[in-house]
């Protein structure tokens, strides 16, 4: 079943021959197809992977002359394999991950079908388009590095399939592919800088953002087993100083609903009024990776002025629509937030809910306290003193407390928890006595990147919170965990942890925790290359762009805008075809190599040519020995040639120079001439 590489295109060459993909060039488009798909293989269904290797088999099969091309009832059946794996690939049927199986299974066919050069073609711009598709899953800085790789093998595919068959070199295929892309990226950076960014006419749910990370609806266990995970949450740039870890309480989810053992949040409502910024105040900026969710993580009192994003009445930060990519944010901390407002009879029937047949226990503990203390501060002391003197336990793997008395089993019973078990309880008592209190979900504290100065907050900062209501204070934090592990809040998870704990952390999360300090400093670095990433490439939005356009061009008009657009291509095409005429001058020969080729020109005008294959000693004998001249009249010459181009180690100057020119201008004269006198 042995067949050609070969197929019918829009026509045949004048020698009748169809035209034939290089074999090379075959090659290349097969490899940078493999490039192509390579990070597709995290997010596809492998029932996809396993149709895309089945083409690709059968492709380097037809590449070996072993197999034929696939008939049609072969590819109706891929066809159908393809939707069916889709299908039961368990993704929406609207969903980005369904849209790019249907691509990588329509680049993966097209290849074993793939004949002529429109085929070729077509494999090629699918090629681009799945690059670029690729980066709706993945915005990072290895990613951006990686795909650059692979469009330089597409594009080196291209170059080969548009060269003679015979000349076609992968490696000047790539060398070629490489020059072009680096020809374009002066005129990219303009467009990019200079271009209004414009929204998309429409959004798709990205995959794999929301998994990680705070969620609407929680049990106390679940923060817990957010510390297992080293994934970033978010960067954050403090103008100044970075406050110390147990100022830095990252307010994400206000929870205010308590039911069978879970909380939830619920508030959306838009705040009536901001506090006002004074000089104290401190200003952040915010760079949050992609959640699917509109919640917003900023330190307590903040507030932003950055468009689409506004303040609920429980003091959060939303954004008008989910954050399906690198969000980058400003916001400003408050020193003070204002006169307390008056908690309204809704909110206060909210924030005091309790199960009146759930958690007996901590119920008639929480109304003995009151009775005991006499005043809402008073009891908070009283429980913080119980949590600190009793025998309570902070752990990263807490017992399960299932059934609808999960507070009771935890207080008086297991008395082992994460951060989000004390706050629950703590709420609760406080609920029980009629005392407005609510818990509060989001991270503390950071770690600060030497590098570049900026803060990581990464899923196992995740903590948990309480508020309580006082009508003169309003809402104020309290934070249980620093009764029961004080040096979680002071000095961060880290100076919490038992030797138990660390022994369940992962690799990656114990080397940012200090456990190798190499590794540690690997990772830093790293992380400092994605933070300049994403100031500068992924968070540079409409926002930053209108402020960046504004610097430099003063009043940001349309005119001024076409007009800095020009400019800017012009200067950088110029700079292109500076750099490639440059590489096309004239280079400066050695002056033996000079002096003969001005004697080889000058004999072309008599009608003596020099062959390419000639070198300079067979030119001489050729033409000399066409008007007659003897070899011992020429052979000195010749000798001085091969020695003076040949040989380095002989020493020469102007005086051999001098007399080589000499030589070649006598041997001249007496070929225009025609003599051999």
């Amino acid at each position: 079943m042995a067949s050609a590489e070969t197929g019918t295109s829009t026509g045949k060459a004048a020698t009748g021959v169809a035209y034939q993909i290089p074999r090379n060039s075959l090659a290349l488009l097969m490899i940078a197809q493999v490039a192509v798909v390579l990070p597709y293989l995290l997010q596809l269904s492998p029932w996809i992977v396993a149709v895309g290797l089945f083409c690709g088999m059968w492709r380097t099969n037809v590449y070996l002359g072993r197999w034929d091309y696939p008939q049609r009832w072969v590819k109706a059946l891929l066809v159908v394999a393809c939707l069916l794996a889709v299908g039961i690939s368990g993704v929406g049927a609207f969903s980005l991950e369904a849209t790019a199986s249907l691509l990588i299974a329509a680049f993966a066919l097209k290849l074993i079908e793939m004949k002529s050069r429109r085929d070729a073609y077509v494999v090629i711009f699918l090629g681009y388009f799945a690059i670029a598709t690729q980066f709706l899953f993945d915005q990072t800085i290895l990613m951006a590095a990686y795909q650059l790789v692979a469009f330089m093998l597409v594009t080196a595919a291209m170059v080969g399939m548009n060269q003679r068959q015979t000349r076609v070199r992968p490696a000047l295929s790539l060398k070629l592919a490489g020059a072009l892309v680096l020809q374009a990226l002066p005129l990219t950076l303009i467009i990019f800088l200079l271009f209004p960014r414009m929204a998309p006419l429409w959004t798709v749910p990205l995959p794999g953002a929301g998994k990680m990370g705070l969620q609407e609806t929680v049990r106390p266990g679940d923060i817990a087993s957010l510390t297992q995970s080293d994934e970033l949450a978010f960067r954050a740039v403090v103008n100044g100083r970075v406050p110390p870890p147990n100022q830095l309480y990252w307010r994400g989810l206000v929870y205010s609903d308590f039911e069978a053992g879970s909380w939830r949040a619920a508030e959306r409502r838009r705040a009536a009024s901001e506090p006002l910024t004074e000089p104290g105040d401190l200003a952040y900026e915010v760079l949050l990776e992609p959640t699917m969710q509109t919640w917003l993580y900023t330190l307590e009192n903040s507030t932003s002025e950055d468009p689409g994003i506004y303040r609920t009445v429980d003091g959060r930060l939303e954004s008008r629509e989910p954050v399906l990519s690198v969000f980058r944010y400003r916001a400003i901390r408050h020193d003070r937030s204002g006169d307390a407002e008056p908690l309204s009879d809704s909110m206060r029937t909210r924030e005091t809910a309790i199960d009146p047949g759930a958690n007996p226990r901590i119920q008639e503990h929480g109304r003995a306290l009151l009775d005991e203390q006499g005043s809402a501060v008073g009891m908070v002391r009283a429980v913080l003193a119980e949590i600190q003197q009793g025998p309570y336990r902070y752990t990263l793997s807490p017992p399960q407390y299932p059934g609808r008395d999960s507070i009771d089993d935890f207080w008086f019973e297991g008395r082992a928890g994460f951060c989000a078990h004390y706050a629950s309880a703590f709420v609760y008592l406080l609920r029980s006595a009629g005392i407005p209190a609510r818990m509060v979900g989001g991270y503390l504290g950071g770690e600060v990147n030497p590098i570049t100065g900026h803060l990581m907050v990464r899923q196992y900062d995740a903590h948990a919170w309480a508020e309580f209501f006082d009508p003169a204070l309003g809402w104020v934090r309290v934070d249980p965990t620093a009764a029961v592990a004080p040096e979680r809040v002071e000095r961060g998870l880290s100076a919490a942890l038992s030797s138990e704990d660390r022994a369940s952390l992962s690799l990656f999360t114990a080397a940012r925790l200090g456990e190798w300090d190499v590794a540690a400093d690997l990772l830093r670095w790293a992380d400092s290359l994605e933070h300049r990433w994403n100031l500068w490439v992924v968070g540079y939005d409409s926002h930053y762009q209108s402020r960046f356009l504004k610097d430099l061009l003063g009043e940001v008009t349309p005119s001024r805008i076409g007009l800095a657009i020009l400019v800017g291509g012009v200067v950088s095409l110029g700079f292109v075809a500076m750099v490639m005429f440059w590489g096309r001058r004239p280079v400066q020969r050695h002056p033996v190599e000079k002096a003969f080729r001005d004697f080889s020109d000058k004999l072309a005008g008599f009608g003596y040519p020099r062959r390419p294959e000639e070198s300079p000693s067979a030119f001489v004998r050729r033409v000399a020995h066409q008007v007659g001249l003897a070899e011992a009249q020429i052979g000195g010459l010749v000798a001085e040639l091969d020695t003076l181009l040949y040989n380095p180690a002989v020493a020469w100057g102007q005086r051999e120079l001098r007399a080589l020119r000499s030589q070649l201008r006598r041997l001249q004269f007496r070929l225009a001439f025609g003599t051999t006198r």
